[in-house]
């Protein structure tokens, strides 16, 4: 491994260094608070600008960094040392940090690369401390050699109260060789890291799937061309996007990048440029709270015409950096996409035509529609071990056109439309949908119910909720009301309806009162929370175009639906994952993408609407 290490190097770890002076290596925390620190230092470029974080207070004459912070930004947690390392904690008071000391953790063994957990519950580091009391430091074994205390796991302390739990090491399954380090993690509690893998002895980009509590055998994460290699992962929460230090020759310099999920993997990587990209080496990179700043470590010095350039941290040692993503993240549509796909090799649909995804509450089985017209039928895929299995059509669809299954939020049982026949023996249901009627395609309500497994025989949900053959694009609550949409009897315009269900029996549908929806010609595909506090659904009411449906939020209020939030894409069938915080949805080009609405949720207290 030639990456730089703030203390003495091994063989593995060589690179071109001033005598005398060791580079420091930083890592990557998801949650860093945006921008700390008095007056600002930079670099520009195109919008950019690069500015030392905290300086005279964080930033000193040591090296410093990986800083790790709390999700309300008032603690940091960062390294301190060169060739011994331990974690730092400062607290901030009245726009001042405190004088670092120790964390209480940390103090003996050499500690570095603390990473945060989005939600604050857990932070990882990496540390050369015995894997069980009283023995000695982990050694470093690499391509034949041992170098004694050199050695890096993953370790794993959990927050209680004020403090912090013991550390505990993460199982063998993710530290599988001696040299694990660099972890980021994502809001779904899997881990990025560089590690080992069996097949060889190079040093790679690794992802380990956390589910039902334990770490799942990591996979090479497909990233840059072949010869890359790719240091230091920082991962967006909702996994969007990375930034990342990468160089293809051994001599050359790490620098940081980003790429975007895109319907075929991880995107062509793009250099964050020369002004980022200053001093000797550019590393650890860091996501701040608003997932919209990068944080970073250079050996960068300002020039002599600077009015700071004698200040004593101005000394060429590692410091934290900053600068905005936005440059990047707010470029042309199909450059830096706001909302994206994950990687087909990731999840069970791949293929164009492939819409409405919707998870057992478990996360591990999938339900979703293939197909065009009347061809197109359910599909269930199984995750097992972090892999999803190949999509299989579900049992219950074969003959008949059904699309769009909604779960019920505890997963017994899956409401999905059909143009099947409300008799045995009838014919395909027509319908009324683009103005005009369509044969054979109308659409019904039905239900199945989870049955050990599998799933019962399929059951058309009654006439009060199923007046109209164009009925479509159901959801369920948690306390079994039913969303979905279809023509209003006057406008013919599809509008959203809800059906409370109360003693044992739906109740007749309502219009859905959005504010604001007189002229649209469309509300439609709503994708409701279980405690019903907030929808998403899709609608050309402004600021969308006349011809198209983007992507809208509504939070309860105590006095009815709020003003309709328009979140950015174009897209239909919506359908939220197990933890609310992503929308997936069928964009222009009949593929499923993904959209974190975190930033929404957390703006807005609910509550439940009469």
């Amino acid at each position: 491994m030639d990456r730089p290490r703030p203390w003495r190097r091994s063989s593995i770890d060589a690179r071109a260094t001033p005598p005398g002076r060791s580079c420091m290596k930083l890592s990557t925390a998801l949650g860093v608070l945006l921008v700390v620190g008095s007056s600002a230092h930079a670099a520009t470029t195109a919008g950019a600008t690069a500015t030392i974080f905290a300086p005279g207070e964080i930033a000193g004459t040591t090296d410093d960094g990986a800083a790790a912070f709390t999700p309300d930004g008032a603690t940091v947690y960062f390294m301190r040392g060169t060739d011994s390392f331990t974690l730092m904690e400062s607290h901030r008071d009245r726009g001042h940090w405190s004088t670092p000391k120790a964390a209480p953790f940390s103090g003996h063994w050499r500690d570095l690369d603390p990473a945060m957990a989005p939600d604050g519950s857990f932070l990882l580091f990496v540390s050369n401390r015995p894997v069980l009391p009283g023995g000695k430091p982990i050694d470093e074994v690499h391509a034949g050699k041992r170098r004694a205390g050199e050695g890096m796991n993953l370790w794993r302390v959990n927050r209680q109260g004020n403090g912090w739990s013991a550390p505990v090491r993460l199982p063998d399954v993710v530290n599988s060789c001696s040299t694990t380090f660099a972890p980021s993690i994502a809001a779904d509690g899997s881990i990025y890291f560089i590690g080992c893998s069996a097949a060889d002895t190079q040093f790679h980009l690794l992802r380990s799937v956390y589910r039902d509590g334990v770490y799942h055998p990591p996979y090479i994460v497909k990233l840059g061309d072949a010869d890359a290699q790719i240091r230091d992962p920082a991962i967006a929460p909702d996994r969007s996007f990375m930034v990342f230090s990468t160089k293809h020759d051994a001599q050359q310099p790490y620098r940081l990048a980003i790429a975007f999920h895109t319907p075929t993997g991880w995107s062509t990587p793009r250099d964050l440029g020369d002004s980022v990209n200053g001093g000797k080496h550019s590393m650890g990179a860091q996501l701040g709270a608003d997932h919209r700043t990068l944080y970073f470590y250079s050996d960068r010095r300002l020039p002599a015409s600077d009015p700071d350039a004698a200040a004593a941290w101005n000394n060429g040692a590692d410091h934290i950096w900053q600068v905005s993503l936005a440059p990047w993240l707010d470029a042309p549509s199909g450059t830096a996409p706001a909302a994206s796909r994950l990687p087909s090799a990731e999840l069970p649909w791949g293929a164009g035509n492939d819409a409405s995804p919707a998870f057992t509450p478990d996360g591990r089985t999938v339900v979703f529609a293939r197909g065009q017209g009347p061809t197109r039928r359910i599909y269930l895929a199984h995750r097992r071990a972090g892999i999803w299995s190949t999509p299989e059509r579900a049992p219950f669809s074969a003959q008949w056109m059904d699309l769009e299954p909604a779960m019920a939020p505890d997963g017994s049982y899956l409401v999905f439309i059909s143009n099947r026949p409300a008799t045995a023996g009838g014919k395909a249901l027509d319908g009324y949908f683009g103005g005009k009627p369509q044969p054979g395609r109308g659409g019904n309500l039905w239900r199945v119910n989870r049955a050990g497994d599998g799933w019962s025989a399929p059951v058309r949900l009654p006439d009060i909720v199923n007046a109209s053959p164009a009925t479509y694009s159901p959801a369920v609550a948690a306390d079994g009301s039913l969303y979905f949409m279809k023509p209003d009897p006057q406008s013919h315009h599809l509008r959203i309806y809800v059906s409370q269900f109360a003693g044992g029996q739906f109740q007749p549908p309502v219009r859905l009162p959005l504010p604001s929806n007189d002229g649209v010609a469309a509300d439609v595909d709503p994708a409701i929370a279980p405690d019903r506090s907030f929808i998403v659904f899709s609608s050309n009411r402004r600021p969308a175009a006349a011809d198209t449906n983007d992507l809208f939020v509504a939070f309860a209020t105590p006095a009815g639906w709020g003003q309709p939030i328009h979140l950015g894409p174009s897209g239909e069938e919506a359908r939220l994952d197990p933890d609310l915080s992503t929308v997936y949805f069928t964009a222009a080009d009949n593929r499923i993408h993904h959209l974190s609405i975190a930033p929404w949720l957390a703006e807005h207290v609910t509550t439940r609407p009469r």
